[in-house]
């Protein structure tokens, strides 16, 4: 009877395997298409499908532009990665999915005192100018164009650029054009980030730059929050005073070993630094079967310490964010390590994201 069972089912499996199969022949690997982000009213979001591997992600160009979902097949369903993804109903506290942090990063405080808020703005000096610099920077608050996509027998690609406007000018005195080629491919979503300066600038272009990134918690039904695993290597941790200002001051951490989210407390942001020589990465873990790892790289380098993993979030706020940074936090008006970019030059950062599903059951 069990053999005849066994049989059956590896009936069944071939035949299912043979109809995706042919599904997947029928049709390109790789698409780009548009819809609305949710209900009427909703923004417009471009798609990346990959329909191999089942990765999607979805982009806002008026939010933005920035990642608005990322989801993933696992046992034949799609899995949303990113917490609050393609919500754009009522404005939260927290608004989650992928926006573009430039050109601070974190708090920015005024040149005469610390605000009361989390995420204040904050005045800094750009020559005989005291500019305002909203928390995180302005390019998660503007509409972006965009500037084509593509999609082929090597990926699907989107290209979406901001540039200087009398609007930015007000806080941020520079001529620029930032653009972010979205590339799906290969299983991974590559997020490439140019910034240009222009060549009539007075002086070199100072700016931070990061991607708040929020993911769900847990990624899995069934899966406990506390039982999520967060991984990354690096080896130190800059400390913050109490006001949240950088004292400049390190301690020891490492996560090299998958680390249980309820052994840890990142409800106040741990800015992680340390990764010298070798490329950043971090992973969120459901033991259940899926995992998110997360890289980037720069053109050039900045002086240690530099925070390279900014982690916020945990099993209670069912989100974390292990937001890649390359910068610190307020140093727009604290002169922490900047990029400082040459009239006319340009710069490149690169964050990949690449999903790692268990092989599924037939």
């Amino acid at each position: 009877m069990m053999m005849i069972l066994a049989k059956a089912v590896a009936r069944v499996c071939l035949w299912a395997s043979a109809k995706m199969d042919a599904a997947a022949a029928a049709r390109a690997r790789y698409a780009v298409t548009e819809e609305p982000a949710g209900g009427p009213g909703s923004p417009r979001v471009i798609l990346l499908h990959d329909y191999q591997t089942g990765i999607k992600a979805a982009v806002t160009p008026f939010e933005g532009g920035e990642l608005a979902s990322l989801s993933v097949r696992f046992h034949h369903l799609p899995i949303e990665l990113l917490y609050r993804a393609r919500d754009y109903g009522s404005a939260p506290d927290f608004r989650g999915k992928a926006p573009l942090l430039w050109p601070a990063i974190g708090p920015q405080y005024n040149v005469t005192m610390v605000p009361d808020m989390t995420c204040g703005d904050g005045t800094y000096m750009a020559g005989d100018c005291t500019c305002r610099m909203p928390c995180d920077g302005f390019a998660k608050e503007l509409p972006w164009s965009e500037a084509g996509h593509s999609d082929g027998a090597k990926g699907a690609r989107l290209m979406l650029e901001l540039r200087d406007s009398e609007q930015t000018r007000v806080s941020y005195p520079f001529g620029f054009l930032v653009q972010a080629a979205y590339e799906l491919a290969d299983g991974s979503l590559t997020i490439n980030y140019t910034v240009s300066a222009s060549r009539e600038n007075p002086a070199p272009m100072p700016f931070s730059i990061g991607n708040r990134m929020a993911f769900r918690l847990p990624f899995l039904d069934g899966t406990e929050p506390d039982a999520m695993r967060f991984q990354t290597n690096c080896t130190r941790q800059t400390l913050l005073a109490e006001a949240g200002t950088v004292n400049g001051e390190q301690g020891d951490r490492l996560f090299a070993t998958p680390t249980r989210l309820g052994d840890f407390d990142a409800t106040e942001p741990l800015p992680l630094s340390g990764y010298q020589n070798i490329i950043p990465f971090a992973r969120l873990i459901d033991l259940q079967g899926v995992a998110l790892r997360i890289r980037h790289r720069a053109s050039t380098t900045l002086p240690e310490p530099v925070v390279q993993f900014n982690v916020y979030g945990g099993p209670r706020q069912g989100f974390l964010c292990p937001a890649p940074w390359f910068g610190m936090p307020d140093s727009r008006s604290s002169g922490k390590p900047l990029v400082m970019l040459e009239p006319g030059g340009d710069w490149q950062w690169t964050v990949e994201l690449s999903p790692e599903i268990a092989l599924e059951p037939c």
